[in-house]
């Protein structure tokens, strides 16, 4: 008979702990605590920075909390088998074993649209144009109908339903091994293109943004991690041989749930990392402005301080010249634009003229270009929707 320490259950050998189950809780436990602080952060700087929390935020939440369920599913379970070998599982905690398993595949699909469509409105709230408005909803009520159609379709795999994990019914009727494969990867396969999809939404209006290269190209990085995801998926789609294990499943299905978790995971950070950087930037962005000004006061007239006005000094040559002979642009043409708080007034040179401050000639320029940065954003808006702006608040 054996004792308490020669027990050989879901921790392995004589009570230790197998390899696998301390991977599958180690890596549950840390994306937990990533996505959960991520998250937690995003949504504390829609609420309590920017002072605006609309559906995404709360699809955000909601999918938050499914991700965290399905992770609390994952660690569960290898306290009842899940990464040791069958042969050293105990027949009570194989019981267990099967309803926590078929949970995490009925959830699957369920947990999967929630981090889909919390993904999705997030791109459709920064870009309401009517391409990406029509593709995202298509999208999302696609995946709507895809995931209850097969999630009952798992659930009731088998006749009656509860023989799915339930083997102690030995006359059910149920999907055969390769039937059951087959219908996981395709979920798998379609729920794949559906990643590659929605993240692809995002690509062609980011890069059009009025934005410099380099923090176009970061922002595309931080959405990137989603394509992580994806990979995740395509992982995953090797580790699906575990419904045509009968004899070591309890191992051979590790495997499969590590890298639900992590595409999970993956792809709910994917959609708030972007949005972490206003909380983490030194300052505001802003477009690099046309006009040369380097501020250093020295070297030619037209790279001198941007304070200082044109002075007697400056000018002194150009009253000596003769008015019939023209005038010579490398010596007279000094300054093009002059701030003067002191209002300094400059007369014409030759013959009659308006007179202007040099402060007024700066105005002037400056109000060109608001008005021409103005004409820009407003072409850029109609576009694609909220387009610079809200960009510029979200994820600058």
């Amino acid at each position: 008979m054996e004792g308490p320490m020669m027990k050989r259950d879901a921790d392995g050998n004589n009570g230790g702990t197998a390899h696998m189950t301390t991977v599958v809780r180690a890596i549950v436990l840390v994306l937990a605590i990533l996505t959960t602080l991520v998250c937690g952060l995003r949504l504390y700087l829609r609420k309590f920075v920017l002072r605006s929390f609309g559906l995404d935020d709360w699809m955000v939440m909601l999918a938050l909390i499914a991700v965290n369920t399905f992770s609390a599913m994952a660690f569960t379970i290898t306290y009842f088998g899940l990464g040791a070998d069958t042969v050293n599982v105990s027949a009570e905690d194989l019981v267990v074993w099967f309803k926590i398993q078929f949970g995490t595949e009925c959830c699957y699909l369920i947990v999967g649209a929630l981090v889909k469509f919390s993904l999705t409105i997030f791109i459709l709230r920064l870009f309401p144009n009517k391409s990406i408005h029509i593709a995202g909803l298509s999208t999302m009520a696609f995946i709507a109908v895809f995931t209850i159609a097969m999630t009952f379709a798992l659930a009731f795999q088998c006749r009656p339903a509860h023989a799915a994990y339930d083997k102690s019914i030995t006359d059910a009727e149920c999907w055969s091994p390769h039937t059951h494969y087959a219908v996981l990867m395709t979920q798998g396969v379609i729920m794949f293109v559906l990643d590659v999809l929605i993240l692809s939404l995002p690509i062609r209006p980011i890069w059009n943004l009025q934005m410099p290269v380099k923090k176009r190209l970061m922002i595309l990085g931080l959405f990137a991690i989603g394509f992580l995801a994806c990979i995740a998926a395509l992982v995953r789609f090797s580790t699906l041989s575990y419904t045509q294990d009968s004899t070591n499943f309890t191992k051979s299905a590790s495997s499969s749930l590590i890298w639900m978790v992590v595409e999970f995971n993956l792809g709910l950070m994917s959609g708030s990392l972007s949005s972490l950087r206003k909380l983490f930037k030194s300052g505001p962005l802003h477009i690099s402005s046309s006009y040369p000004n380097n501020g250093t006061g020295t070297g030619t007239s037209s790279m001198r301080d941007p304070t200082r006005s044109a002075t007697a000094t400056d000018l002194k040559h150009l009253s000596t010249r003769q008015p019939w002979k023209g005038i010579r642009k490398d010596t007279e043409i000094t300054r093009v634009f002059e701030t003067n708080t002191s209002q300094e007034r400059i007369a014409p040179i030759y013959g009659q003229g308006e007179l202007m401050t040099t402060s007024n000639a700066y105005a002037e320029a400056e109000k060109e270009r608001k008005r021409e940065r103005k004409q820009e954003r407003e072409m850029e808006n109609r576009k694609m929707g909220k387009g610079y702006e809200e960009f510029d608040a979200e994820l600058s």
